[in-house]
């Protein structure tokens, strides 16, 4: 079990991320190496809508060929930090979202969520470009997210930053936000990639 505590800020257009990076390089002195993950993320509920309804969210991910099943608890707020408690289970007998489905049904109950009468909600499919940096004691990890979300046979174009404390102290972490979001002049993400989706399933 790990506790997620991450950051995100919206981005509207592609200079919003070289807005967003030419401020991480004033505060390291140079950008780290990047990384690019193509990540496809499919999002469940049962028949009932249980999850959607207490606010708990499980996914299936796929990156690189690999499967693994998500569950996040209820964000909690403090301040401008989201933080919630996030499992991850390993699916590696899996080979694509149907298998890893399966799998879970036949594990029956997670963390005391039922898993026999699961559906696929929506799906968001993820262009995302990573840099791993520490600051003081805060080991760090920037996103850059260019994703499109799949929902009730719509889709939806968007565009996030996630700053994410992997490790360390948050009284690193919260200064080089501070810091980050002055300097670029972008503005914290008021929904979520699941809150926008769930919206578009209402619509």
């Amino acid at each position: 079990r790990a506790v997620e505590r991450e950051f995100k800020w919206a981005v509207n257009s592609e200079p919003d991320f070289e807005r967003f990076l030419s401020a991480l390089k004033s505060v390291l002195g140079v950008l780290p190496a990047q990384k690019t993950v193509q990540i496809s993320d499919s999002y469940l509920d049962n028949s009932g809508g249980t999850l959607a309804a207490e606010k708990v969210a499980l996914r299936i991910r796929q990156v690189d060929g690999s499967f693994e099943a998500t569950l996040k608890t209820r964000t909690r707020l403090e301040g401008s930090l989201a933080r919630r408690k996030e499992l991850t289970l390993p699916l590696p007998s899996a080979h694509s979202t149907d298998q890893a489905l399966e799998l879970l049904k036949e594990k029956q109950e997670w963390e005391g969520v039922k898993l026999t009468d699961l559906r696929v909600k929506f799906e968001i499919k993820n262009n995302r470009t990573l840099y791993e940096f520490c600051y003081g004691s805060a080991e760090c990890e920037a996103a850059l997210d260019r994703y499109t979300i799949y929902a009730a046979e719509k889709e939806l174009p968007c565009r996030e930053i996630e700053l994410e404390l992997k490790r360390g102290e948050e009284k690193d972490f919260m200064p080089i936000v501070s810091f980050l979001t002055q300097q670029s002049g972008l503005s914290p993400a008021q929904k979520s990639k699941v809150a926008t989706a769930e919206n578009m399933l209402k619509k």
